[in-house]
């Protein structure tokens, strides 16, 4: 694997100057793909602007004063992104990743409350010994439960429904399926950054698959794999606010 990367071909949502400087900080290895993350070290200093420069950065993390989903982080690397709750112990300040419009990802001010969870979709799920099943995140996470009847498994969830979890521990406390008037974020696509309520899914979970949704007063064709539900109805997380 590569240790660097040059500031031309990152991800145009970064905030680094391409004229400015021939290279950027790449992402370590993690739950995030270098397409939709950002490096913790760019977002302490040209996201927030808590660091005037890397070297800060790393003293901001050495001192344990940045976390992430609720754990402390000493990598300036480390790669941070959708649904992501940051937590800036001195400011007693919280984040959360959210997809945007304009630069794909962008961070909304949260309370203390609201950062003791975080929303994680499902991307697959497989069958394991002693009747349990895996399901596996979009941050990489795994979870395995309890099935009753290995060769018809009914678990409930699907691909792409949404689990929310409570922060440090990682304990699943709600499920939220997408289903019918789920209230849903489009995390891509030309939609991206907006919100609406789900009002019919395709029979087949295919990822290219076309669910209709509704975003204000206008029904729209929405690819699957970019929905991403936040609520039964409603969202249980804050959608506006502060952006940083």
């Amino acid at each position: 694997m590569k240790r660097h990367l040059k500031t031309y071909p990152a991800p145009r949502f970064w905030p680094v100057m391409i004229k400015e400087h021939e290279f950027t900080i790449r992402p370590a290895s993690g739950p995030h793909p270098i397409a939709s993350c950002m490096p913790l070290g760019i977002i302490l200093r040209d996201v927030l602007r808590y660091a005037k420069t890397v070297s800060e950065a790393k003293r901001m993390l050495i001192e344990d004063k940045v976390l992430i989903d609720g754990v402390v982080r000493h990598d300036y690397k480390f790669p941070v992104g959708l649904m992501d709750v940051i937590g800036l112990k001195s400011a007693d300040t919280y984040y959360r990743v959210l997809p945007d419009k304009t630069n794909k990802l962008c961070l909304l001010k949260i309370t203390p409350e609201e950062a003791a969870f975080k929303l994680v979709q499902l991307t697959g799920k497989r069958l394991l010994k002693d009747k349990k099943m895996q399901l596996n995140t979009h941050d990489g996470r795994s979870f395995a439960i309890k099935v009753d009847d290995p060769f018809n498994v009914d678990v409930g969830y699907k691909i792409f429904d949404a689990l929310k979890i409570s922060l440090p521990d990682g304990e699943v406390t709600e499920h939220i399926p997408l289903e019918s008037e789920a209230f849903v974020s489009i995390i891509g696509g030309s939609n991206i950054g907006k919100y609406g309520t789900l009002k019919e899914t395709p029979a087949k979970r295919g990822a290219n698959d076309l669910a209709k949704v509704t975003i204000g007063e206008r029904e729209n064709t929405v690819t699957l794999k970019y929905l991403f539900p936040i609520g039964k109805g409603s969202p249980i997380i804050s959608i506006n606010g502060e952006v940083a």
